[in-house]
Order: C-alpha cells, then structure tokens, then sequence
C-alpha cells in the first residue's frame, strides 16, 4: 500500500471520528444540573458532623439546602468546594445553605475543612454516606454528588460530578422551588 494511500485512509478515519463526535455533542444533553420534576421529599438523616457531633437534615427545614457528597481525596471536590465556599457567603441571607456529607475518614475531612476554611457545616461517614446519597439518586457511586433541595424540602435537581458553578448561581437566583 502506497503512503498516499494511507495517507487517505488516514484522513478518512480522522474525518469520519470528528463528523461522530460532532453528531454526539448534538445528540446528548450538555452535562449540567438535572432538573427533577415533581421531586420527593427528602427523608431526614443524620450523621456525625466533623467534630463527631450528630447533625440532622431537618437542622435545615425551611431553608434551600445545597447538599453536596465530597471526599478529601476525591480532585473533582476539591476543585468545586472554593465556588460552595463563595456560593455560601452570597447567598446566606436569601435562605440557601450548603451542607457538605464527607465520603471520608474524619480525621482528613476535617484537616482538609480546615486547610480550605470551608465556611458551611460538613457531616461525615463512610458506608452511612454513601448509603444517604444512594437514597438520593446516586446509584453508581458517584464523588462529587450534589443535590439540589428547595425550601418545601423536595428534591429539585441532582448532579454526578462537579458542578459548574454558573449552573449552581442560575438555580439559587431562580424561582425558590423550581416551580
């Protein structure tokens, strides 16, 4: 086979992957924030806080409660926590709190809260963690996981993997329950 021949089987393969993955990108939703419609009620849970203090779920009634699953190890958290940390100290006084569940060892959830001053509580459990954001759609497993609760206590939307924090500020600026 000639190189001018490969050549332009080459140019070919090339062509057709970029044309695929064209058609892909049109194809499947952006990833983002899905929106769950007529969501339910999230049943309260509690966990040890980082200082081993239980905390509940329902400390929070009444509020928009951004609940995000993290790991001290996971670099995906890492990098979205420094925009829950901005996220938090804007929109405290329009009713949002973010509350983190560390998939962790407390000892490290608790150095790496520290190390980032993270400015919003943080419970933390291992196996119990991942069995509360199993409860919340979380089926594969998934760090960082975050769920979107409005003020009614109702699920409103739910994001595997990090989240853009432009998509974050479009929902807490929008309607308080999403309807």
């Amino acid at each position: 086979m000639s190189f001018r021949h490969r050549f332009g089987i080459a140019v070919l393969l090339l062509f057709a992957l970029g044309a695929g993955m064209a058609l892909r990108a049109r194809l499947l939703p952006a990833p983002g924030i899905e929106a769950v419609t007529n969501g339910a009620y999230v049943e309260d849970f509690s966990l040890p806080d980082l200082d081993g203090q239980p905390r509940r779920l329902s400390e929070f009634a009444g509020k928009t409660v951004v609940l995000n699953f993290w790991a001290s190890w996971c670099g995906p958290c890492l990098e979205e926590i420094p925009a829950f940390i901005d996220l938090q100290d804007r929109y405290r006084e329009h009713g949002v709190q973010f509350l983190g569940v560390a998939v962790d060892d407390a000892a490290a959830a608790r150095e790496l809260a520290t190390r980032l001053k993270l400015n919003y509580p943080s419970m933390v459990g291992d196996l119990d963690a991942m069995d509360v954001a199993r409860t919340l759609g979380n089926q594969a497993g998934v760090l960082p996981y975050t769920v979107l609760i409005g003020a009614d206590g109702k699920v409103r939307a739910r994001l595997e993997g990090t989240a853009d924090p432009a998509d974050l500020e479009r929902w807490l600026s929008g309607p308080p329950d999403g309807d």
